[in-house]
C-alpha cells in the first residue's frame, strides 16, 4: 500500500490484494491544499482496477507511474491511464519489496533461500549494483528510502537478530537497528517511512502497530487498536493508515502519527 500526490493536488491510495492478482487505485474525497490539512482523511473514491498477468506482491508510486513487483520475477509499470508496461524491468528472482526515488528503483529479490537488494536505473532499466541481504521471508513492504540521508532501510524480520539494516546506496551497512522486543515479527509484517528518522510497522501476529526510531530503535509509540493490521502507509497530513483485515470486511484505520491514537 502506498500514497501518492497526484497532479490534481489530491492523494491517491494504491493497494495490492491479498491474492496478488490485481491492484486497485483510489482517491481521497478531500482535496489537499498548501499547507496540508491536519484533519484525518475521511474516505476513498474508487477509480479503477488494473489487472496484471502475474500475482503482484509489492507496489509503489513515483512521478506519475505505479511500479508493481511480481512473484514471478519482474516489475511492471502502470501509467495514469491504467496502461501496463509489462516486465518494465526483468528480474531473475521473485520481487518481494520495491521502493523508487532519485530515478532509481530499489528492490529486494528472493530465491534459492537467500535475498538480494538491487538498484536499477529507471532510464536504462539496467542493474546498477546489488548485494546480498539476510533472509527476508515475506512478500510485501520491507524497504523504504530515507531521502534526507540517501539511505535505504531494509527489514530483516525472520533472522534471529530481527532488525532493520540501514544501507548506503552502494550497499554498505551503515548501522543495524534492533526491533523493540514487544514485536513478535513471526508472521506478516509491513513497514513504511514516517519522516526521515522513524518508521511505522504493523505486526499482524502481535496485533500491534508501532512507530520506532531509526537512530536507536527506541519505541516512540505502540497501538493495539487495529484488528489484524496489514498494509501500512504514512499520510502526508500527519496520519498513519493501516489496513484492518477483519473477518466480515476490510477497513482502513487512521492513526495519529504522534501517539498512535485515532
Amino acid at each position: 500500500m502506498c500514497f501518492v500526490e497526484t497532479g490534481e493536488l489530491r492523494v491517491a491510495l494504491e493497494l495490492t490484494t491479498d491474492n496478488g492478482e490485481m491492484i486497485t487505485i483510489g482517491k481521497l474525497d478531500e482535496q489537499i491544499s498548501a499547507p496540508l490539512p491536519r484533519q484525518p482523511p475521511s474516505g476513498l473514491k474508487f477509480i479503477r482496477e488494473v489487472n496484471t498477468d502475474n500475482g503482484c506482491s509489492t507496489v509503489c508510486h513515483y512521478k506519475g507511474y505505479t511500479y508493481v513487483g511480481h512473484e514471478g520475477g519482474a516489475i511492471d509499470r502502470i501509467n495514469k491511464q491504467g496502461q501496463v508496461d509489462k516486465e518494465f524491468i526483468k528480474l531473475d528472482k521473485n520481487a518481494i519489496a520495491i521502493a523508487v526515488y532519485n530515478d532509481q528503483l530499489f528492490s529486494l529479490m528472493f530465491g534459492g533461500n537467500k535475498s538480494q537488494a538491487h538498484i536499477h536505473s529507471l532510464q536504462s532499466r539496467q542493474s546498477l549494483r546489488s548485494w546480498e541481504h539476510p533472509h527476508f521471508g515475506y512478500l510485501g513492504q520491507g524497504i523504504v528510502g530515507i531521502r534526507r540521508y540517501n539511505q535505504l532501510a531494509v527489514g530483516d524480520w525472520h533472522s534471529k537478530s530481527k532488525q532493520i539494516i540501514i544501507y548506503s546506496l552502494t550497499g554498505d551497512v551503515i548501522r543495524k537497528v534492533p526491533f523493540p522486543p514487544s514485536l513478535t515479527m513471526a508472521g506478516r509484517v509491513c513497514m513504511s517511512s514516517c519522516g526521515d528518522d522513524s518508521v511505522v510497522i504493523s505486526d499482524r501476529s502481535a496485533g500491534k502497530v508501532v512507530r520506532m526510531s531509526l537512530k536507536d530503535g527506541s519505541l516512540l509509540w505502540s497501538s493495539d487498536r487495529v484488528t489484524n493490521p496489514g498494509g501500512i502507509v504514512h499520510h502526508p497530513a500527519g496520519y498513519v493508515l493501516v489496513v484492518s483485515n477483519r473477518v466480515d470486511n476490510t477497513t482502513i484505520s487512521v492513526l495519529n502519527e504522534n501517539d498512535g491514537w485515532y
